[in-house]
């Protein structure tokens, strides 16, 4: 056994005795973990006795990368996702030869998929795993994500005030390339989060959280400070949250900025939510609705009066529907009033107000003007309360158009949110045209995904097994979609339209449970079903089918 091998060569180099090999081994036959590993975890052998053994071993080359030079421009060839992933840090480039540090150089599935992304031949040598892991952190964090970090470090800030630091040159850049370089990546959300030494930084794309290379923990207060003051916040208020707003224009962008800060006892943790202008989805057909669902949604927002509703979890891209909605049915004819929190986008000729609950200026409040303002289409942001409910359905059953949220799983559940707020069931059965619930699922790379068939207990459990001529695929990842197998999102949807059946079912007060099964025997999709036509198309995954619908 290669394991064998190594252990007696380390126990000839009289680094480690007999009983601690056995001890070891004994632990690797039991757990299936590599020997080397456990030789370090339990301090037997250190990272670089262990990596030089088994250099020797297999006849791989060794590299301290403690002391090593990397050239300038190596860091470009593999992006930082996958060398993150794999634990893996080019090192020179000779001919279409890269050559990378790996602990595993006979991971010969990592090697090819490598090659195979990146389209380059690779050449392992030996390297000690946690210097490759310190090293991918300081080299990335100089090159793809953060040039401006090498300027930086040798800047003395001692005693100078967090506003003099903020606005030091280098300090404007780093932020101003964290902002670019997210927007580029189609980011929805910067995250920075300090927590003990480290202050890291996350990125959400498409719905999901990645790790980006860590801040320099010692410009923690100044590259908050300097986002706080572009935000118009208090830089010397640190103990109570704070939100703040950043209008900016990046690579020919319009890009709104909301700032929000939260005291944690490591320190302020701020989160910029990106309104990308030019991302914004105005258009209904480029939604995601079916072909069935299209015409029908299109039909109910052209209805002179009622309430339309659109339901989710957060970030499930309710806004998204109603400004596309809005857009579609927006013309000079029609008076439309919004009241939001906050304001996303601008819609053309619409008058648009957002909430300002210290003012005074609440969604019922503001609500209650609105319907003083000759409109025609009203959109509340969101029916949180009876309040807010009662005046909404007060307005569509007075002759307006009212599109709203509410924070639902399905459809159904939002009729029975509305009587659970206390709504009269005979209001809400006489207003309510329409719910729609949605989730976002992401798309699959089209370069990289992968043609499979999966398992029979699969197919019998979603009851496809009948749809075996189906092509079903998969996220594998590629350099593109930067090895997450995705690239952008889109909705899957639920829509309700109560008809007699389901208005009788409201009238007594049925449970949300009742009008599903309902509305199943008439024909509906639900989200999950809606999801597996996606499936079926190519355009989502299995699992994101499954991860957006679990709770469902």
């Amino acid at each position: 056994m290669a394991e064998m091998r190594l252990g007696e060569l380390l126990v000839n180099k009289k680094l480690i005795t007999s009983s601690q090999l056995n001890e070891a081994l004994k632990q690797h036959h039991e757990t299936g973990e590599f020997l080397g590993e456990i030789l370090v975890r339990k301090g037997f052998a250190s990272e670089e006795q262990v990596a030089q053994s088994l250099s020797e071993q297999l006849g791989f080359a060794y590299v301290d990368l403690e002391n090593y030079n990397l050239e300038p421009q190596i860091i470009k060839s593999l992006p930082f996702d996958l060398a993150v992933k794999y634990q893996v840090l080019p090192l020179f480039k000779r001919g279409d030869v890269l050559t990378v540090a790996m602990f595993n150089p006979l991971d010969l599935g990592t090697i090819d998929e490598i090659q195979k992304l990146i389209n380059q031949r690779i050449r392992p040598v030996f390297a000690v795993p946690s210097r490759i892991s310190k090293r991918i952190e300081e080299e990335y964090r100089k090159t793809e994500f953060m040039p401006i970090l090498s300027e930086i470090e040798d800047i003395e800030i001692t005693g100078l005030d967090s506003a003099r630091v903020a606005s030091l040159a280098p300090v404007v850049s780093i932020v101003d390339n964290l902002i670019s370089t997210a927007v580029e990546m189609r980011a929805s959300d910067i995250h920075l989060e300090p927590q003990g030494p480290h202050f890291y930084c996350r990125l959400r794309i498409d719905g999901i959280l990645h790790d980006m290379p860590r801040l320099p923990k010692k410009y923690e207060a100044a590259i908050i400070s300097r986002i706080k003051i572009m935000a118009s916040m208090d830089i010397a208020e640190k103990r109570l949250p704070q939100d703040g707003r950043i209008q900016t224009h990046i690579d020919g962008k319009n890009v709104d900025l909301r700032i929000s800060t939260f005291p944690t006892m490591y320190g302020e943790n701020l989160v910029i939510r990106i309104l990308d202008k030019t991302r914004l989805l105005f258009c209904l057909e480029d939604l995601g609705l079916s072909d069935g669902d299209l015409p029908v949604f299109e039909q109910i927002i052209h209805k002179p009066h009622g309430i339309i509703l659109v339901t989710g979890p957060t970030g499930s891209g309710k806004s998204t529907t109603l400004y596309a909605a809005l857009n579609k049915i927006n013309a000079v004819e029609k008076n439309v009033i919004t009241m939001e929190d906050p304001i996303e986008y601008e819609i053309k000729r619409a008058r648009q107000s957002q909430v300002n609950v210290k003012a005074g200026l609440t969604f019922a409040s503001g609500l209650r003007s609105i319907v003083r303002q000759d409109p025609d289409v009203i959109m509340i942001g969101e029916i949180r309360d009876r309040e807010t409910a009662e005046i909404a359905i007060h307005a569509a059953l007075t002759g307006h158009l009212v599109f709203s949220t509410l924070h639902t799983n399905d459809a159904a559940s939002g009729i029975t949110r509305l009587v659970d707020m206390g709504i009269e069931p005979f209001l809400v059965s006489s207003s309510v045209i329409c719910i729609v619930a949605q989730r976002l699922v992401r798309v699959l790379c089209a370069q990289c995904k992968e043609q499979y068939k999966p398992d029979k207990e699969v197919l019998d459990e979603l009851k496809i097994e009948k749809k075996a001529s189906y092509k079903f695929y998969r996220q594998t990842g590629c350099r593109q979609c930067r090895d997450t197998g995705y690239s952008g999102r889109v909705g899957i949807f639920e829509i309700l339209i109560p008809d007699d059946g389901v208005k009788k079912l409201i009238d007594k007060k049925g449970s949300s449970r009742e009008i599903r099964e309902y509305i199943v025997s008439e024909g509906a999709t639900l989200l999950r079903q809606d999801g597996m036509d996606k499936l079926i198309k190519g355009i989502t995954s299995l699992s994101e089918i499954f991860r957006v619908t679990q709770e469902i």
